[in-house]
């Protein structure tokens, strides 16, 4: 069985590390709180058993000497530990969080090795005494704890944070609940979004959509066609879509879904990375049909298309012409054997060098695609989702790139259809939210997205999405650190940052 890790939260009294560990286990059921044990008294908030155990000091001492404890410090007068049975727990892969001394975490990582400690730093030392003051302690506890603040400071200072995984600043506000959870999902690859998840969010869901959805799955799906075609021939794309349409099928574009500029400037200016990501779209496809201009020879990019096509595929394909004249196009269909000997019948060493420097590393390597969810009024920002997907190496697919609204506004159903087309063959789904503001961003999504979220939940079961920030994917709009906005009224209303 998997071990389980153990999560410290150490920092000053008041500093907000219990908030910290309750707004985390209230998004996920990936942890269990780890308890201490305590002789300290129990505060009005708190209650025993839930917040920790209070037990005497006499019985402290008793489970101590029988072995029942593991951990144990004394902290401001009074003794601390944790239940051996509850801290091995880890040991049947259940995942702990709990609070630590920030004296004991070089000796707690010493004995559990896999400990991923992290120190919480107040924005402002006055916020967290004001913290203490609100307290139900003891006027000498408080004192105790105030001083403690001077040695903590040194402590950590003389540490130089060696023995802390993660500093978080502590802006007392969403946003820094937001960082530690991203931390804690980053570092233990889980989802930490568990409101939006849950079955809760498809009550945002008009009963029209989700019918829409329904009859969806009961028809055949529609091929999705591979449309390749020559980089000069780029002004052409949405003559390539609507022809596509017009056949009752759907179109796969490399430049429609990647984006020339963001994909090769992500990707380093490198042409085998660019091309990698056309041909993981190239093998999401049923057919493939290579958009020709009869008076200009065919590009290497093509010829690859379709090398990998003969190979992975084994099927034929058709030559669509003129690119230029697609009103009436002529197609020019060939069969296996046929794409066979039209490749034979080019330049061998180009078909060399070809599978030499791109189709044999590609072959060898695993190449996912993930989808954009993203609200209408958003697209606006969709070159900043396509290159936080390249930064994670995955090919986008983002059916708003993909399928251009303008060539399906008259037939909304057979827009919202193709995108689930789409949807069904990726690896995984990306939803692009202000993650600051969840429900309302779900509740005011567009019709496709809801309608896609609802096709996930109720017929995608192992398929589930991942919440991405737009300021994740370093929108400067929803970047609490930049200047964006011009007026003080687009902070609050549309920012919504914290005054």
């Amino acid at each position: 069985m998997k071990k389980g890790r153990i999560i410290t939260l150490s920092g000053m009294s008041g500093v907000g590390k219990s908030y910290l560990i309750k707004q985390l286990l209230s998004r996920t059921e990936c942890f269990e709180k780890l308890k201490a044990v305590t002789t300290r008294k129990i505060r009005d908030d708190e209650i025993n058993g839930v917040d920790k155990y209070f037990i005497s000091m006499q019985d402290f001492v008793e489970k101590d000497n029988n072995g029942e404890m593991c951990v144990v410090n004394e902290v401001f007068g009074n003794m601390y530990g944790y239940y051996k049975k509850d801290i091995e727990k880890v040991y049947s892969g259940i995942n702990l969080i709990t609070e630590l001394y920030y004296s004991e975490v070089p000796k707690f990582k010493d004995t559990y090795t896999d400990t991923i400690s992290v120190y919480i730093v107040p924005s402002d030392i006055a916020v967290a005494i004001e913290n203490l003051n609100e307290r139900d302690i003891d006027s000498w506890e408080l004192e105790k704890r105030i001083s403690d603040i001077k040695n903590e400071l040194a402590f950590f200072s003389e540490l130089n944070t060696n023995c802390f995984d993660y500093i978080l600043v502590n802006d007392y506000n969403i946003y820094s609940v937001k960082e530690f959870n991203d931390f804690i999902s980053k570092t233990l690859n889980i989802i930490i979004n568990k409101d939006l998840q849950d079955n809760d969010f498809l009550y945002y869901i008009p009963s029209d959509i989700k019918k829409e959805v329904d009859e969806f799955v009961t028809k055949a799906k529609k091929s999705i066609v591979y449309t390749s075609f020559d980089g000069d021939d780029m002004h052409y794309l949405n003559d390539i879509c609507n022809d596509v349409i017009n056949r009752e099928e759907i179109p796969l574009n490399p430049e429609a879904a990647l984006g020339y500029y963001v994909s090769t400037v992500t990707l380093g200016g490198t042409k085998q990375k660019v091309m990698a990501d056309c041909l993981t779209l190239e093998m999401l496809s049923d057919k493939l049909y290579v958009y020709r201009n009869d008076d200009v020879d065919i590009s290497e990019g093509i010829i690859a298309e379709m090398i990998l096509w003969n190979i992975i595929k084994n099927q034929g394909f058709s030559f669509i012409h003129d690119v230029r004249r697609l009103e009436n196009p002529k197609d020019d269909i060939l069969s296996g054997s046929e794409l066979s000997q039209w490749i034979s019948s080019q330049d061998s060493v180009l078909n060399q060098e070809l599978f030499h420097n791109l189709l044999n590393s590609y072959m060898k390597q695993n190449h996912e695609s993930v989808y954009i969810i993203a609200n209408f009024k958003n697209f606006k920002h969709i070159d900043w989702a396509r290159a936080y997907c390249y930064d994670n190496d995955l090919c986008p697919i983002s059916p708003q790139n993909i399928l251009p609204f303008s060539l399906y506004k008259n037939d909304e159903n057979n827009y919202l259809e193709s995108r689930l087309n789409l949807l069904d063959r990726v690896n995984q789904v990306f939803l692009f939210i202000d993650r600051f503001n969840e429900k309302e961003e779900i509740k005011n999504l567009d019709k496709f997205s809801l309608a896609e979220l609802y096709y996930l939940k109720e017929y995608c079961p192992n398929k589930m999405f991942t919440i991405i920030g737009w300021d994740q994917a370093n929108v400067p709009k929803y970047d609490k650190g930049k200047k964006w906005s011009l007026t003080s009224k687009e902070d609050i209303k549309v920012r919504r940052l914290v005054k």
